[in-house]
């Protein structure tokens, strides 16, 4: 912006009178402008029209400062033509340009900074660097022994056969530095540029990173033939040499954003290292990891159907030694079941914890009912509590699709070579399709139990091989599990707990009659028909076996079992008078349940007997005691409920000694009511 200053202070630069100063502007000799003022319009004058000297004195005003360094930078920032500022700097007293810094040896981060430089230079810069470290070392020697500063340059270059200029340039690099950084110095900017790269239009180079920085990965020479042609089209000029521009690629294009781009989020995981893990701080059993695998070869299951065999483990995690295992067709509930099963059994422990696939196996409430997962994140009260929830296991899920949150996938190589044995050659089928031998043939299917040995085989040579994992010191999973069980806590299941792996769990409502239906076959007990309500509870049965009671719970509390309500012949005249005979029973059972109830709240109630009121009773009197009332107490079972005709006398034996008890009550009240007629007789 142009400044304008008043005639006053205009005055005062040139030295001029005021009425002179008028005069110029008037004449247009400097260059102004009548603006509004004090008592009318005076004149504004250019700061440009005036002489040099006036506006380098105007200059100088404003650049004041306490410090030269100071007045240096608001002359700079003023950005006045070069004669000006040179004026001004005269006027002012000060430098234009600071006095030159003598340079310092590198500190500890410069060095670093040029030690990298140098680790990442060729051999043959670095020879080059070092001879002329070596032509600067002469150049030294000379200025010591005292010969002319001029003649030792000179002597040093023509010895290296360079320019003094170039010897020059050399020392003032490494001035005031250690003899053993010049190397360093000297070859820190050396070659790191290299020849001029060829030029590559900005919209060429968007098209060029746009079309090769896909997951489909096409070749760095299709794109540039595609962008050859482009250019033809949108007048980009000629591409440089595909070398050039994969040069300009890995200079600008970061390797790891070249991977993400290219090759997708997982490759670009696999760059960063894998946690390492302290298996030390495990105890023995205190976490179990389980998982399945598909067999690679095909078997012939005792029914005849000819598949690949799904075979599922539970490792130790502490001392990677396998529990126990199960086969089955495919990846289900009862195979989990199954295995865990086996586990207990084999290890007599329950562990903490789980390390569980996300897989819906696994995840079903008849496993994990109760514990949140990534398909059921929010548990309600009322949902089906699974076996690991009764069990008391914590649950730990794997992080879907990464196969490193689980130690069992390194065990499942050893299994896969057992798939591989001469023996099953033909069964083998491959791990892909891209690995199938070409000897397979389904019709060379093995007997499920000829591989089901191979595999126990090799587990149990897995169980007594060194192993070289974490903590594991080259030790056997057997061993190390054997030295930690000598100190170890664990929890033992009960026979219950392992009955109940076994068990499918299913929500179910009672019938009408108060009776569960399961795979079509019906469940009674007495102790279903005096719940107060129909459900919904959990029925635990065995899949396998019908004839197993179903064991009823409310959440995980334990009601009974009810055994199963086995149909009778249609004219079978015993079964039909045993099931009167039953019911009978029940129902006496029950009437006399409810008559000893109604009688218990008939001697409760106090009828005031008529006539005179009684006088109470004199000094010496025995005073009455209060009615002992038998309390009806139906005792807490766990277990198989008792027959119908059990239940029946029991509960008849307890009515009856609640019906002695009431009798014996009224008899003492007629007792107590004749003695107070008695005495009112008396007072007459």
């Amino acid at each position: 912006m142009r400044a304008m200053l008043p005639v006053v202070e205009v005055a005062a630069l040139t030295g001029a009178a005021v009425r002179t100063v008028r005069l110029h502007a008037s004449s247009g000799r400097y260059s102004a402008e009548r603006m509004p003022g004090m008592g009318g319009s005076e004149y504004r004058i250019s700061l440009d029209s005036l002489p040099a000297d006036a506006q380098a004195r105007y200059w100088r005003e404003q650049i004041k400062a306490p410090t030269a360094a100071e007045q240096r930078a608001r002359l700079e920032a003023l950005n006045l033509e070069e004669q000006l500022a040179r004026q001004v700097a005269r006027e002012a007293g000060i430098r234009r340009r600071e006095d030159p810094i003598e340079p310092l040896p590198l500190n500890p981060a410069e060095w670093r900074e040029a030690r990298e430089r140098w680790e990442r230079l060729p051999r043959s810069m670095r020879d080059e660097a070092e001879r002329r470290a070596q032509a600067l070392r002469r150049l030294d020697a000379l200025l010591k022994s005292d010969r002319p500063k001029m003649e030792a340059f000179a002597t040093a270059a023509t010895e290296a056969g360079e320019s003094t200029s170039t010897v020059r340039r050399w020392a003032k690099k490494v001035k005031n530095q250690r003899p053993a950084d010049w190397p360093l110095l000297l070859a820190s900017d050396y070659g790191c540029q290299g020849a001029p790269e060829a030029e590559l239009h900005p919209d060429a180079w968007d098209y060029i990173r746009s079309e090769w920085l896909v997951q489909s990965k096409p070749t760095l020479t299709a794109v540039c033939r595609r962008a050859q042609r482009e250019a033809g089209r949108r007048g980009w000029g000629e591409l440089p040499s595909i070398k050039t521009i994969k040069r300009r690629i890995d200079k600008e294009i970061p390797n790891t954003v070249v991977v993400l781009m290219r090759e997708g989020e997982d490759a670009l995981e696999r760059l960063y290292p894998a946690q390492e893990r302290d298996y030390s701080t495990l105890p023995v059993h205190g976490l179990w990891v389980s998982d399945g695998r598909k067999a690679d070869l095909f078997t012939v299951f005792p029914d005849g159907e000819v598949r690949r065999p799904l075979l599922m483990f539970w490792l130790d995690v502490r001392s990677r030694k396998a529990l126990g295992w199960a086969v089955g067709k495919t990846e289900n509930t009862p195979l989990v079941r199954s295995s865990l099963r086996d586990a207990m059994t084999r290890s007599k422990a329950l562990p903490r914890e789980f390390l569980l696939d996300n897989g819906r196996a696994y995840a079903s409430k008849e496993i994990t009912g109760g514990q949140p997962n990534r398909y059921r994140f929010k548990v309600n009260e009322d949902d089906m509590p699974g076996v690991t929830t009764l069990l008391n296991i914590d649950v730990v899920w794997a992080t879907p699709g990464h196969g490193q949150a689980k130690p069992i996938e390194s065990f499942w190589r050893t299994i896969s070579e057992t798939d591989k044995r001469a023996e099953f050659a033909g069964a083998y089928c491959g791990a892909d399709p891209l690995d199938k031998p070409e000897e397979f043939d389904p019709k060379k299917a093995v007997p499920l139990a000829a591989y089901l040995a191979a595999v126990t085989e090799d587990i149990e040579a897995y169980n007594a091989r060194g192993h070289r994992g974490d903590s594991m010191d080259g030790r056997s999973p057997g061993d190390v599990y054997d030295e930690l069980m000598k100190s170890a806590v664990v929890r033992t299941p009960t026979a219950e707990q392992i009955r109940l792996c076994m068990l499918t769990a299913e929500n179910k409502m009672l019938d009408a009659d108060h009776g569960v239906t399961v795979l079509g076959n019906r469940y009674w007990t007495e102790a279903l028909a005096k719940l107060p309500s129909r459900g919904p509870f959990t029925a635990r049965y065995d899949p396998d076996d019908a004839s197993t009671p179903v064991a009823v719970y409310d959440g995980d509390r334990f009601l009974c079992e009810a055994a199963l309500y086995v149909k009778s012949g249609f004219r079978d005249q015993e079964a039909a008078k045993s099931h009167q005979r039953s019911r009978n029973a029940f129902k006496k059972a029950t009437k006399v349940q409810a008559k000893a109830l109604a009688d218990q709240a008939e001697a409760g109630r106090w009828d005031a007997p008529r006539g005179p009121m009684p006088i109470a009773p004199q000094a010496g009197d025995a005073p009455s005691q209060g009615a002992r009332v038998a309390e009806l107490v139906t005792p807490k079972r766990r277990g198989v409920s008792p027959s119908p005709e059990q239940q029946a006398s029991e509960d008849y034996a307890i009515a009856g000694r609640l019906g002695a008890a009431v009798r014996a009550k009224r008899a003492r009240e007629e007792e107590e009511n004749e003695g107070w007629d008695r005495r009112a007789a008396g007072a007459r």
